[in-house]
């Protein structure tokens, strides 16, 4: 009996699978392409909006584009300003349990990288430099770790012009609000950020006013979730600078309601050239888009 056989065709059907895989996804990419060819061209948009990387350009987009960068990655942060033109990015910002602000989109560990448990309980040590993973049609196309914040701002340190970032604060417990908020805040006052190229996001007013407490220069948006409506009046009560929101789930109608009671509108998502037009149309003050690139190109030349 030939021991080697059963490794020979394992590694035979891993190889065969990656191949079907490989093709099934060059020919969704090839149709996505004749799709975008028919989407709207350049158009006579405002280039007073700001073009934000969304969470840098990650996501592990499967279709249009197929993108095997994870959000918040260095690689994804560095296509967005480096290669698509973006005016800034937004991160998704934890604070370890040692105080030191780490760039990852979800709220556990497991779900996109070889770590588990929840990063505000974790020493840093114990979380910068996991492996990203997303399965194969994804891991097979990239080597990114989970990265502090700091090296983003590092790497920002070389451009001839400071970015604007905007930061999704990822904090779920009240009692570290304040640790949270000056953890943050410390780190971007040791790279001298200038606060007006900042924003903060949360969906609870009550950490946003912590940051106010502790930065009262700093702008301060509401995330929206579903209920654009609600969102403003709350936004108004507790006197924040505007709101955030998908672009599918407000009307331009509903945008302008809110710009003329005096708040910023900033609106998230879009990957194909239909979606990203429609929200260019809406006019908001900064569009954190998926495809930057795509939205680059809408926007045309001044």
């Amino acid at each position: 009996m030939n021991l080697t056989e059963p490794k020979q065709k394992a590694s035979f059907l891993t190889r065969r699978r990656t191949s079907l895989l490989l093709l099934v996804l060059g020919i969704a990419v090839l149709s996505l392409g004749v799709y975008n060819l028919l989407q709207p061209e350049p158009g006579v948009y405002s280039h007073r909006i700001l073009v934000m990387g969304h969470a840098g350009s990650g996501f592990f987009s499967p279709l249009n584009p197929y993108n095997p960068l994870p959000a918040n990655s260095m690689a994804s942060i560095v296509k967005a300003m480096e290669e698509d033109g973006a005016d800034g990015v937004e991160v998704d910002v934890h604070v370890s349990a040692d105080g030191v602000p780490i760039l990852y989109h979800d709220n556990t560990l497991e779900t996109m990288s070889e770590g588990a448990g929840i990063i505000a309980e974790l020493p840093a040590s114990e979380v910068v430099g996991l492996r990203y993973k997303g399965g194969v049609l994804y891991d097979l196309f990239h080597s990114e770790k989970i990265i502090p914040m700091e090296e983003m701002l590092q790497r920002f340190q070389s451009y001839t012009e400071v970015p604007y970032l905007h930061i999704d604060i990822r904090n779920q417990d009240g009692s570290r609000n304040a640790f949270y908020v000056q953890s943050v805040l410390d780190l971007l006052r040791k790279y001298d950020y200038p606060v007006e190229k900042l924003a903060f996001i949360f969906s609870d007013p009550a950490i946003l006013h912590t940051v106010r407490e502790l930065e009262p220069r700093a702008m301060l948006m509401l995330d929206a979730g579903e209920d654009f409506d609600l969102a403003a009046q709350q936004a108004l009560d507790n006197k924040l600078d505007g709101v955030t929101a998908n672009g599918k789930h407000v009307s331009r109608e509903q945008l302008l309601r809110a710009r003329a009671r005096g708040l910023q509108v900033v609106l998230f998502g879009g990957k194909s050239k239909g979606s990203i037009a429609n929200m260019l149309e809406m006019e908001p003050d900064a569009i954190q888009v998926n495809n930057v690139k795509r939205m680059r190109a809408l926007l045309g030349s001044e």
